[in-house]
């Protein structure tokens, strides 16, 4: 699991130091692709789980015609690159990765759960501005859980046992 945050500068080549202990949970080589607003980077394993995922939205057809799939895999495997980072461990970060996140001469390496993100240091905080509330957690929160007397399992208690251990 990622976790923490790190700002570090780029180098003139467009490289950064990754943390040691993301390093090691990412592996040898690893995933960066585009995210929301940020760069996204993941384990190779982490792929085939997208992959699957994506492809289950529809067969040939839905990817060739539904303009929802189609946008979907093009924003997630158009510049989606195999990375690694170099004897000094150093990643580095294609131009259009860094024009689409707008990093420039700082990268905040971001942790978060199964995946960390790279986000310049300004677009994250308007991000974070934007979206990170109480009102917006609770509001993501009752989004995923469902709406009290929705009538799914969970939707009122969020499935905490109201009687204690039983």
């Amino acid at each position: 699991m990622f976790g923490g945050s790190y700002t570090h500068s780029l180098d003139s080549a467009g490289r950064f130091v990754m943390p040691k202990k993301f390093r090691y949970e990412l592996g040898e080589e690893f995933i960066i692709t585009k995210g929301l607003g940020c760069l996204c980077v993941f384990p190779l394993d982490w792929k085939t789980q997208l992959e699957e995922q994506l492809n289950s939205f529809g067969g040939p057809l839905e990817l060739l015609l539904n303009p929802h799939v189609t946008r979907l895999h093009r924003h997630f495997f158009g510049e989606m690159v195999t990375a690694s980072a170099d004897g000094q461990f150093r990643v580095q970060l294609t131009p259009e990765h860094r024009r689409y996140a707008g990093i420039t001469d700082d990268v905040v390496v971001y942790g978060r759960g199964r995946c960390v993100e790279l986000w310049s240091p300004q677009e994250l905080e308007k991000y974070q501005y934007e979206n990170d509330s109480v009102a917006d957690l609770i509001a993501s929160g009752v989004a995923l859980l469902g709406a009290p007397g929705d009538g799914r399992p969970g939707a009122q208690d969020a499935g905490v046992s109201q009687t204690g251990p039983g």
